[in-house]
């Protein structure tokens, strides 16, 4: 399973939680104490069976270039969440969706849990052994004051008899429990009337094959580049906007591109209701394309048209999360370029992280893509062999995405950045698609 840590650097304190008396938990989450200087938040969708986001599995750990070992008890694990949710903030880490966290049967007997936010979260534990008998009226208790509460499954037969009482879903993983083996123990579960959720489902088939089965949520790399192909060849109306495109990174002359764009009423109306959009925010209606392009300049021109190489794809939930995932790559390989190359090479740095991903959503191989866009030799090298200038820009964001940290921080030094800075321009960039998003 790919987890997409996010280093956030200590730039917010506050004072350490104290226990709740009772009743409703604090809307929002507060820092424990003796807490690393950064921390990483990890985050992976879980969709439902229509393919549609539902909530994002988080996993958190301490800062360093190393994996750190597990917490040395419950105190220091739930203070590590709290720290790292209240230094990103919960609308940062899941938006509108809800939040799956992992957590150990000690963490819940802990007051400390009932300040994470019931309404925002479900609450994950496992049980290998039998629970005890006040363990069980613990977890019962969570569930009255409205936490919902997830229970690993690992074929554990015990957990049979008190699952019912303790959790609102349960979780498989495909890495861990044969598929036979799963329905085997789903039949028993569904009688509980149970959610369940499909861990690792990593595969077109997998999924398949799991919903055929009728589970109601799915995680794993189903979304990854290369699973959701679903064109073989590029449509009419791309192949336009590809066209004007080039025109437009070569600097084409202005009354070429006016020509170009006459060719299609559909995209001079596009780039009409751009121009004249809130967002741009001009003082008069811009009524010809000729002035269109000229008070949008080459660089808005050529943004504008590589976002709209995806316009009309009929994107599925695993593809719209992929464009995001290229808007996220193209923002933050531009911002770590900010200060050390010009600001036209910024401009192919979001060509390079935002193109990376074209294959994928369109399901036509990169390098035939790459020789319809007339690409600066740089952009192509670093797409199609990880090569050239701008490719360590491009496996940064790729470092991050992945959870290297090891290898974010080497290119960090290669680049002549430290790892916060770095950090901060991957929140920046993944705040900056959210807006676009809207």
């Amino acid at each position: 399973m790919t987890w997409k840590f996010l280093p956030r650097p200590s730039d917010r304190r506050t004072p350490p939680a104290s226990p709740p008396s009772g009743g409703a938990p604090a809307d929002d989450v507060v820092q424990g104490p003796d807490t690393p200087q950064t921390v990483f938040l990890a985050r992976e969708p879980i969709i439902d069976v229509t393919q549609r986001v539902v909530g994002y599995a988080l996993l958190v750990r301490a800062g360093g270039l190393l994996p750190p070992g597990k917490p040395r008890h419950a105190a220091e694990e739930i203070n590590l969440v709290l720290d790292t949710l209240n230094r990103f903030g919960v609308e940062q880490a899941l938006g509108e969706k809800q939040g799956f966290l992992r957590l150990g049967v000690p963490c819940l007997l802990s007051d400390l849990v009932e300040v994470i936010p019931r309404q925002r979260f479900v609450l994950e534990y496992g049980a290998p052994e039998p629970l005890d008998e006040a363990s069980l009226s613990r977890l019962a208790t969570l569930r009255e004051r409205g936490y919902r509460l997830a229970r690993h499954w690992q074929g554990e037969e015990h957990g049979l008899l008190d699952v019912g009482k303790t959790a609102s879903l349960v979780i498989y993983d495909l890495a861990l429990t044969p598929l036979q083996e799963i329905a085997r123990i789903d039949r028993l579960v569904k009688a509980h009337k149970l959610q369940r959720l499909v861990r690792n489902v990593n595969s077109r088939t997998d999924f398949e094959v799991c919903r055929a089965h009728g589970f109601d949520f799915y995680q794993g790399r189903l979304l990854a580049p290369g699973q959701t192909l679903v064109m073989n060849k590029l449509d009419p109306s791309r192949l336009r906007v590809m066209e004007l495109f080039n025109l437009v990174i070569k600097r084409a002359d202005v009354g070429e591109i006016e020509n170009a764009f006459k060719h299609d009423v559909a995209l001079c109306y596009s780039l009409l209701c751009y121009i004249n959009s809130a967002g741009i925010g001009l003082q008069y209606k811009v009524s010809s394309i000729r002035d269109a392009v000229m008070l949008l300049g080459y660089d808005f021109l050529w943004r504008w048209l590589s976002l709209l190489i995806f316009a009309g794809v009929d994107l599925t939930a695993g593809q719209r999360l992929l464009l995001s995932t290229a808007v996220i790559r193209g923002r933050l390989a531009e911002l770590l370029g900010q200060s050390r190359l010009s600001s036209r090479e910024g401009n192919h740095l979001f060509i390079t992280g935002m193109f990376s991903l074209l294959d994928a959503l369109l399901g036509v191989p990169l390098a035939e893509v790459a020789t319809r866009l007339h690409l600066p030799e740089d952009v192509t090298q670093a797409l199609l062999a990880r090569k050239g200038r701008y490719a360590p820009y491009l496996e940064l964001a790729l470092a991050f995405e992945n959870d290297d940290v090891e290898r974010a921080a080497q290119l960090c030094q290669e680049l002549g950045m430290d790892l916060d800075e770095a950090s901060r321009a991957h929140l920046a960039a993944i705040e900056w698609a959210g807006v676009l998003a809207k």
